[in-house]
């Protein structure tokens, strides 16, 4: 089965499809249970620490196809891919406000990003430090995506406009 059809299949169960009222669709973004909960529970950091709306902006930048670029060092921006291992875990950054959150997952075909955890970026620590949460909730991550499609190779690309068809430059300003 293609990753298409096993999107399909996974929608409305394992799978949430973000589509926001008044909103044009150029990109597709799916929230596993878990990134759905860690955006709709009043009892979540993301909303405890009133991060919901900075979030959800960030999701409808994604799903309405914005800017996707990196900054004057040629450092990304608004999406990164992470240093294995895990391999092509993914970040939306959410820098403002503080506290800043991380939004994990995975691009499993062009265009389509799976979220699977929100954290806030003090939670994750500093990435150098073997002790930080990057590593286990990168695996986390993987080993969630990885069980949506069990077996198949996933999507990977050798420079972000792979992954990002239109408005997406990777060099410096």
């Amino acid at each position: 089965m293609s990753i298409p059809d096993q999107i399909i299949a996974h929608e409305d169960k394992a799978l949430w499809r973000f589509e926001p009222p008044r909103t044009v669709i150029k990109r597709r973004l799916y929230l596993t249970a878990t990134a759905r909960k860690h955006l709709t529970d009043p009892n979540s950091a993301t909303n405890v620490l009133g991060l919901r709306g900075y979030i959800q902006s960030a999701l409808i930048h994604w799903v309405s196809g914005g800017l996707i670029r990196a900054d004057e060092k040629g450092r990304p921006r608004f999406l990164k891919r992470l240093d294995a291992p895990p391999p092509e875990i993914w970040e939306i950054r959410v820098t403002d406000p503080s506290p800043q959150a991380r939004l994990l997952g995975r691009i499993v075909e062009q265009d389509t990003l799976i979220l699977d955890r929100f954290h806030t970026r003090q939670f994750l620590g500093d990435r150098d430090n073997p002790n930080s949460g990057w590593k286990e909730a990168m695996s986390a991550c993987d080993e969630a995506i990885n069980a949506l499609f069990p077996g198949e190779v996933l999507f990977q690309g050798a420079s972000i406009n792979q992954y990002v068809k239109d408005n997406c430059h990777d060099f410096a300003i």
